[in-house]
């Protein structure tokens, strides 16, 4: 056999071999690099504006690369909220970053978060007694929110109270489906902290409570216990 033709088979496999690897060599499986404009957690309160300083991408390959962003931040309801930042290469490649945004209520804490026994007081009704809680809100910045207002069954938000300077209180008018049968009643009014919010402290809430039109005044006393 020629010598010459013998050679072929194994010169093309070592070029063969040659050629694939200097091709693997060269493959980008490099993601861009993602970096943020801003820092990476950010806390704004309740009702607040959060705005997206958002994020750029370099690629070795590539350059400069488009970032597009996912998720939402929803500032009325007190939350951890995660926004995406991600950037694909020409080869494919992607990277991503993260931005965490807490919604959160300024107050922070009350002393007065606890639970209370409750008396309700109106004209020409006999006084009514009930247990509950009051904790921070979730909804409304610098508001503390009752656990079951007003002892009424099937609620679908819990009242809000905002506390003010000297101990005062506002009630923003609110809407609350409640009762048996449930009935929209919308609420509104004031009120006083009395004492440091140790046990003993109490909350004299003056509330007016509209159905149908109608519209009742009642005094809700609250001492903690």
């Amino acid at each position: 056999m020629n010598k010459r033709i013998a050679l072929l088979p194994a010169l093309f496999v070592a070029l063969s071999s040659l050629v694939y690897t200097g091709c693997k060599d060269d493959e980008d499986t490099t993601p861009p690099v993602v970096t943020l404009n801003g820092d990476q957690n950010v806390t704004i309160y309740l009702q607040g504006t959060f705005t997206d300083p958002g994020a750029t991408a370099v690629d070795d390959e590539d350059g400069s690369v488009t970032v597009s962003s996912s998720g939402t931040v929803d500032n009325n309801f007190a939350d951890d909220y995660t926004i995406t930042y991600s950037a694909t290469d020409a080869a494919g490649n992607t990277g991503t970053n993260f931005r965490v945004v807490t919604v959160a209520n300024e107050l922070g804490s009350s002393a007065f978060e606890g639970t209370y026994s409750c008396t309700i007081t109106a004209s020409g009704q006999s006084p009514y007694t009930y247990t509950e809680s009051l904790v921070l809100s979730n909804t409304l910045n610098k508001a503390l929110e009752w656990s079951k207002f007003g002892d009424y069954a099937n609620a679908n938000a819990k009242l809000n109270i905002v506390i003010g300077t000297n101990n005062q209180v506002n009630i923003p008018t609110q809407t609350i489906v409640c009762g048996t049968p449930a009935v929209a009643r919308t609420f509104d009014g004031n009120g006083t902290l009395v004492g440091s919010g140790g046990p003993g402290s109490s909350v004299v809430l003056n509330i007016n409570e509209t159905v149908n039109s109608i519209t009742g005044a009642f005094t809700y006393t609250y001492t903690k216990q």
